[in-house]
């Protein structure tokens, strides 16, 4: 292994100096993938090369040779991923196996077919667990309706019978899956936690994780690196601002239930990022959050911009009067009486390939003065009446 490694960055070194890790990582990488199937994938394999991530501490990738990769999931699960065709390597049998490139998937979340959208592979989709009326990604709503992606129960509530008479390659999973039934069926899964990362660019770096299982590696690397281009180009900007607008982020389920995201959430990342300070910082934890109605009050009050985690029309709620009359409790929030209250668009779930985008949304809501004529994309403001 050490010899593949003087060999890459002595070429590298020759194509003009210019050698940096991130490019002899991608070389490397490259290498591996293409280093052909010599050994018939039946001998053992050198210790691998590691995916470098920048971001995203909840899956791992590693590079074994001959094709082969080895992927631990959100968790903790070892996945031996096999060109097709080819026998998996000695001393990796206990490890679930997937052939490559994966051509019939499964997607748990909304937030899944994005990332193959944009790794240009969401035609491998052959069933979800979210309605098609509640889909607004266009190539969904016409595979269900053509009957190419199949409806296999709710996202509460897989029908795992469903879901195996599709004959998925891999069923991208929740964390919550009852994976002694997905194990007794023989259904191949990865449990996906993007939602787990701190950073915002974590969880988009995800689309690395997807990546692998499709040999599609470089066109990862290029999307992700422009996002995180862009999102630099924007912190940037923001980088001169002196006030920084407290923001309130969270939903209230009823009866007395309130969620907001954690202070080491990428939510909260993303605040930061937009140049706002997130009122809940100081709870320690990434994902979501209960808290009580009047943690909710106390810290939420005198917060300049208030950020529903739902999109409130689908619960009939349609403007702030409504919203006050259904939550009175709100009524005494600064955010409220000034009705700088925002909320999802229905298609938010579905744009995590925007990251960007959804991150320029909030630096435009919460610093309007520096984005003159910029309409948010994936929010919008909730009218007074």
């Amino acid at each position: 292994m050490d010899l593949v490694r003087c060999a890459i960055c002595s070429f590298l070194k020759i194509l003009g100096g210019r050698f940096v890790e991130p490019a002899a990582g991608i070389f490397m990488v490259l290498f591996f993938l293409l280093a052909g199937t010599a050994a018939g994938g039946t001998g053992p394999l050198p210790g691998g090369i590691p995916l470098h991530l920048r971001y995203a501490t909840h899956f791992q990738v590693e590079y074994l040779g001959n094709g082969c990769k080895l992927v631990t999931d959100g968790a903790g699960r070892r996945l031996l991923l096999v060109p097709r065709g080819q026998w998996p390597p000695k001393g990796y049998q206990q490890d679930q196996v997937i052939e490559t490139p994966v051509e019939r998937v499964v997607s748990k979340w909304t937030t899944i077919p994005p990332l193959l959208r944009a790794l240009g592979v969401m035609n491998s989709i052959v069933g979800v667990t979210t309605r098609a009326k509640d889909w607004h990604i266009a190539g969904i709503r016409k595979g269900m309706a053509a009957g190419r992606i199949k409806y296999l129960g709710s996202s509460r509530a897989t029908d795992y019978e469903q879901l195996l008479s599709v004959h998925p390659d891999v069923f991208f999973a929740g964390e919550w899956e009852k994976t002694e039934k997905l194990n007794e069926l023989g259904i191949p899964f990865a449990v996906v936690t993007e939602y787990l990362e701190d950073n915002p660019l974590g969880r988009l770096e995800w689309i690395k994780f997807f990546a692998a299982f499709y040999n599609r590696e470089r066109e990862a690397e290029r999307f992700f690196a422009k996002a995180v281009s862009r999102i630099n180009t924007l912190s940037g900007k923001l980088k001169a601002v002196g006030k920084r607008p407290n923001i309130l982020w969270g939903f209230i389920a009823g009866q007395g239930r309130i969620y907001v995201p954690g202070g080491d959430s990428y939510v909260a990342g993303m605040i930061t990022m937009a140049g706002g300070a997130y009122v809940f910082k100081n709870i320690k934890k990434a994902g979501g959050a209960p808290i009580t109605l009047e943690e909710f009050y106390d810290r939420g009050r005198d917060a300049d911009i208030y950020i529903s985690s739902g999109m409130l029309p689908q619960y009939g709620i349609t403007s702030i009067k409504k919203l006050v009359a259904v939550h009175p409790i709100l009524a005494d929030f600064r955010s409220v009486k000034r009705g700088n209250v925002w909320c999802f668009q229905p298609w938010y779930w579905e744009s995590i390939d925007k990251t960007d985008g959804i991150i320029a949304d909030l630096a435009a809501i919460m610093h309007p003065a520096l984005f003159p004529g910029h309409k948010p994309r994936y929010f919008f403001k909730l009218p007074k009446r």
